[in-house]
């Protein structure tokens, strides 16, 4: 009885080091299958090839890389890590992705490569790709219809320069209109207002069409959505400040002329953040930085 205690001890040490000497194995079992699954459902949209990744994550067969970002992975900690959040959740790949979203099985995976803490997987010599045929099938899963709305929502970087434009030139055009202290340019601040009103009605409901089929992580997800709320909500002004030109009068002098400045004003600058905002998306938050 008096040996049973340090037995006890011994075997549970021996236990552990023998789970400990499996864990190395395992993680590398697990990185590799890891690795298949990103190759087959995140290539589409994250493949080094791609000229602009989306999110700028561009590098997602580097699990090495991919793990030292604490944007995505915690390590040991899934429920804590933004890259299982988003595949526990279907959210990657994203509705645009020519692949379904990964199965049970496969998020368990992702799961136990985490909890491992996401070691990195060895590569092999020769090595080639499978997702190109998997990436050909999948896209007979996609309707036509669901093609046809994410090739309209691709329309959406284009149309946003329509609005931004008018709406400056509106503001430009009021200055003179205070400068010079005439009414006449009144009808020509009516026009571009309209106009940009009508364009960023446009630019956002194509927004809204293009975020559906987006998939964006880490720093990427939360600049997003504030660029679609932000963008929404300009659009909106826009329609105020057309609102106020075409409603009241609006002579120089007037409480009406100065409600109409003081909306332009604020709508030009929602427009700037707005399209601060979605540059960010492609070229990252720091694409003004001086250096």
């Amino acid at each position: 009885m008096k040996f049973f205690l340090p037995l006890t001890v011994l075997l549970l040490a021996l236990a552990s080091f023998v789970r400990a000497a499996d864990d190395p194995a395992e993680g590398v079992k697990a990185a590799t299958k890891v690795r298949e699954i990103f190759e087959a459902k995140c290539l589409d949209c994250h493949g080094p090839e791609l000229p602009r990744p989306k999110g700028k994550f561009g590098y997602v067969l580097d699990l090495k890389r991919v793990a030292d970002n604490p944007d995505y992975i915690e390590r040991g900690k899934p429920d804590k890590s933004d890259l299982f959040k988003m595949v526990e959740d279907d959210e990657m790949p994203g509705e645009d992705a020519n692949v379904p979203p990964l199965t049970r099985d496969e998020k368990d995976i992702v799961k136990r490569w985490i909890e491992l803490g996401a070691p990195d997987a060895p590569q092999v010599a020769g090595e080639t790709t499978s997702a190109a045929p998997k990436t050909a099938e999948a896209k007979q899963l996609m309707p036509f219809w669901k093609r046809l709305l994410r090739y309209i929502g691709r329309m959406h970087p284009v149309s946003t320069h329509f609005p931004v434009a008018l709406m400056f030139v509106a503001v430009f055009a009021e200055g003179i209109a205070w400068w010079t202290r005439r009414d006449s340019w009144l009808q020509t601040v009516r026009f571009l207002v309209v106009l940009a009103a009508l364009g960023a009605i446009s630019a956002a409901a194509l927004g809204w069409i293009n975020a559906y089929f987006a998939s964006y992580v880490g720093q990427a997800a939360p600049i997003l959505k504030w660029h679609r709320w932000l963008g929404t909500g300009t659009a909106i002004w826009a329609v105020v400040c057309a609102a106020l030109a075409m409603i009241h009068e609006c002579r120089e002098g007037t409480t009406e002329r100065q409600r109409l400045r003081g909306a332009l004003l604020l709508g030009a600058f929602l427009v700037g953040v707005s399209g601060f905002l979605g540059s960010a998306l492609i070229y990252g938050l720091d694409h003004y930085a001086w250096n």
